[in-house]
C-alpha cells in the first residue's frame, strides 16, 4: 500500500513511499544539485561502465555521464532505502526536457543530437506542451523489481502537474547492426507507425563524423517470429512505450558512441487509455 505525500506545484513532484516494509522506494524529481549529480553518476554506471558507451570527457574524472543538454533538463528518480539504517540511493533515472512551443523542438536532443528530421512533427502536431524523455537507466539488480513502473508513475505525476500534451524521444536497441533487429524494426513499422502528416525520419545528411549514422534497414528479410514473439523480444522500455500507445517514426539511426540503434517515438497524452492513466496515477 502506498502512502502519498503531495507536494505543491513548485516542488514539482509528490513522494510515494511503500509503508512499513523494506526496501522503501521514493519517486521524485532530482531537485537538489546533489541528486542531479547522483543521477548523472547512475547514468555513468549504466552507460559507461556497463554498456561501454563513449561518454562526454567532461564527466570522466567524477564518473558522471553528462552532456550539454543537462543544463536544460531535470531528472525523475527512484531512490531506495533497503533497511532502517541504510542510506537512500538512486536506482532509476529518467531525464526530461520540457518545451513550451513546437518551434522549440529544433533544440531537442532528438533533432540536434540524434539527427531526426522533426519538421513535419513540429509543423502539424496540434499541441504546444512537449516533454522529451531520455537517458533512461536502472541499476541491473533493480530491473526486475518494478522500478521502471515507478519511474512511469513519477513521470505521469509530472505530466499531470505540468499540463504536458506530448511525450517524445529516442528509444534504443543495444546493437549497431540493423540486421540483428530487422524483425523488431519491421514490427514497429507494420504495427505502430506514426501518421504520414507528422512523420519523423532520420535526416538525409547524416554523417558518421559526429558519431551518428543512418541505419540501413532491410524490411524484405523474411520474418520468422510471430508478432507476439517479436513484442516479447523488444527492450523493456519500448514495450512500455507501446503499452501506453506510443507511435514510432520511419527508420532509425545508429549511435556509434553509445553502441545503439535508435528510433523516434512519441505518445499523445490525450489519447492514452483511461485505464492506463488510472494505473499510473495510483
Amino acid at each position: 500500500m502506498f502512502e502519498k505525500i503531495y507536494s505543491n506545484r513548485t516542488e514539482l513532484m509528490n513522494l510515494i513511499r511503500f509503508k512499513d516494509t523494506y526496501p522503501k522506494y521514493i519517486i521524485k524529481t532530482a531537485d537538489t544539485k546533489k541528486e542531479q549529480r547522483q543521477a548523472q553518476q547512475l547514468r555513468y554506471k549504466v552507460f559507461a561502465d556497463e554498456i561501454k558507451a563513449v561518454t562526454n570527457s567532461k564527466g570522466l574524472f567524477k564518473k558522471r555521464e553528462v552532456d550539454s543538454y543537462d543544463e536544460e533538463s531535470q531528472h525523475i528518480i527512484v531512490k531506495v532505502k533497503t533497511s532502517p539504517l541504510s542510506l537512500e540511493k538512486i536506482v532509476g533515472v529518467y531525464r526530461i526536457m520540457e518545451y513550451n512551443f513546437s518551434a522549440d523542438l529544433d533544440k531537442s536532443y532528438s533533432a540536434t543530437g540524434m539527427g531526426f528530421d522533426i519538421s513535419l512533427f513540429k509543423k502539424n502536431i496540434p499541441y504546444h506542451r512537449f516533454l522529451e524523455l531520455g537517458r533512461t537507466c536502472i541499476l541491473p539488480e533493480y530491473r526486475k523489481s518494478g522500478v521502471l513502473k515507478l519511474l512511469w508513475k513519477g513521470l505521469y505525476k509530472y505530466i499531470v502537474d505540468n499540463d504536458i500534451d506530448i511525450l517524445f524521444g529516442c528509444a534504443s536497441f543495444w546493437t549497431i547492426d540493423p540486421d540483428d533487429i530487422h524483425e523488431q524494426l519491421t514490427y514497429l513499422k507494420k504495427n505502430h507507425l506514426m501518421d504520414n502528416g507528422i512523420m519523423v525520419s532520420p535526416r538525409d545528411d547524416l554523417y558518421t563524423d559526429n558519431g551518428i549514422g543512418l541505419a540501413n534497414i532491410n524490411y524484405d528479410i523474411p520474418q520468422h517470429m510471430t508478432d507476439m514473439e517479436i513484442f516479447k523480444s523488444l527492450p523493456s522500455l519500448i514495450k512500455a512505450y507501446i503499452k501506453v500507445g506510443s507511435k514510432f517514426g520511419d527508420g532509425a539511426v545508429i549511435d556509434y558512441e553509445f553502441g545503439s540503434i535508435d528510433v523516434f517515438t512519441y505518445v499523445d497524452i490525450n489519447r492514452i487509455d483511461y485505464r492506463v492513466k488510472n494505473y499510473y496515477s495510483k
